[in-house]
């Protein structure tokens, strides 16, 4: 069973909606790349890698904390994870 997880961060805005399927639930202190959830070579994913070149980050984050959420709208309960993202 997966888990559904949203991400948010101080160094990024993420435009995205939809939840990310994660076989489980990353742990405080884990390391994420978000660069593999997207398709390769697709415009989300050439705009994800400029802007992080430009923010002048990595594109591995550790994830600081965690929150269980339900969006009601949706009817889906998934895990809100705040990403805290290095610079170059």
């Amino acid at each position: 069973m997966s888990v559904k997880v949203r991400f948010y961060s101080y160094d990024v805005e993420f435009e995205f909606e939809n939840s990310v399927e994660f076989p489980v639930v990353p742990q405080v202190g884990d390391e994420v790349n978000l660069l593999s959830f997207f398709k390769y070579q697709t415009s989300e994913r050439i705009e994800y890698v400029e802007n992080m070149e430009q923010l002048n980050l990595y594109n591995n984050a550790i994830v600081g904390d965690k929150t269980w959420c339900n969006d009601l709208q949706k009817n889906e309960i998934y895990v809100l994870i705040q990403l805290k993202f290095k610079r170059q």
